[in-house]
């Protein structure tokens, strides 16, 4: 069996620049739908443009497809090659993945009451709502949880160090730190995706929108990149400044989107009456609260900020 492991990260080295290639092909052509619904396209409402909810969800559809190139591409080429930080990558990848997926279940479970009030038939139920629930638990749970049993192995471990000698800085980087410099890199665009929803920053119990958060968010994004630095490079004061960073912006985070329902956020971002329209077929979300979907993940950074403590005080 061990003998086939190469042979077995090859293949998934190949689909994974398959996928990058397309995925490459995609996000600039992706880009040409905006002229579809800007003024004089095919699909051109009123209040289309900055400031939307259609134009936040195409520009991260868009974001999507470099992003998935971004990370397939240099994978696959480092499955086929059988190069150790490839392994790394790859372990820190499935982990994001996994944490991803549970938060998603957990938000899917959590509407499952309003989607009981609905009073389905039981055919809607085993034909749509069942297969959907094992897709989705499938795909966000048991796969990733599997892919990294597999890429923890032995013979996984075995197989790219046999191959490749060299100790590349994603080893000598604690596995901790690897995360949360990732997440650290996700806030920095999360960030940035916030200036297409109107600037919508929470503000301890309240959001602030428009010009008025552009200057909060244009300073959050240059302190997180100080703080990655700082912590790429093992420094005390970048451990100090992302501990008070995160943990100001969880309770800011928790305090304004636990006073807002999904409806409530809508009406504040005012979108346009095409764009309402839609919106009202979504009766299930309007009571649901996006507090855990934001919070929740603020939380975990701050815990593996305390858990990486020790890499900076004991410099390995």
């Amino acid at each position: 069996m061990r003998k086939l492991v190469p042979y077995l990260l090859r293949a998934v080295g190949l689909v994974l620049i398959l996928i990058g290639l397309v995925a490459a092909y995609y996000g600039p052509l992706e880009i040409f739908v905006f002229y579809f619904f800007s003024e004089g396209g095919r699909f051109h409402y009123d209040g289309f443009g900055m400031g939307s909810l259609w134009l936040a969800a195409l520009v991260v559809q868009n974001l999507g497809y470099y992003v998935i190139a971004a990370l397939c591409l240099p994978l696959g080429i480092g499955h086929v090659k059988l190069r150790r930080w490839a392994l790394t990558l790859t372990q820190l990848t499935l982990c994001f993945w996994l944490g991803t997926g549970l938060l998603l279940l957990g938000e899917a479970m959590a509407l499952l009451p309003s989607v009981l009030r609905l009073d389905l038939s039981r055919d809607i139920v085993l034909s749509r709502l069942l297969p959907l629930g094992a897709a989705l638990l499938i795909s966000l749970g048991l796969l990733p949880a599997l892919a990294l049993v597999f890429y923890r192995s032995e013979a996984v471990k075995t197989a790219f160090e046999a191959r490749d000698p060299h100790r590349y800085w994603t080893e000598r980087v604690p596995f901790p730190v690897l995360a949360l410099l990732l997440l650290l890199v996700i806030l920095i665009g999360a960030l940035h995706l916030t200036i297409f929803l109107q600037g919508l920053f929470p503000v301890f119990g309240h959001f602030l929108l428009g010009r008025p958060s552009a200057y909060i968010i244009s300073l959050c994004i240059l302190v997180l990149c100080a703080l990655i630095y700082g912590i790429a490079r093992l420094k005390k004061w970048a451990w100090w400044g992302a501990l008070g960073f995160i943990a100001l912006l969880a309770i800011s985070t928790t305090l304004s989107f636990s006073r807002y329902s999904f409806h409530d956020m809508i009406v504040l971002l005012n979108p346009p009456t095409y764009e309402l329209e839609l919106l009202d077929k979504l009766a299930i979300f309007y009571d649901h609260s996006l507090v855990g979907l934001l919070a929740v993940p603020l939380g975990l950074t701050l815990g593996l900020i305390v858990h990486s403590r020790r890499y900076f005080w004991n410099k390995p």
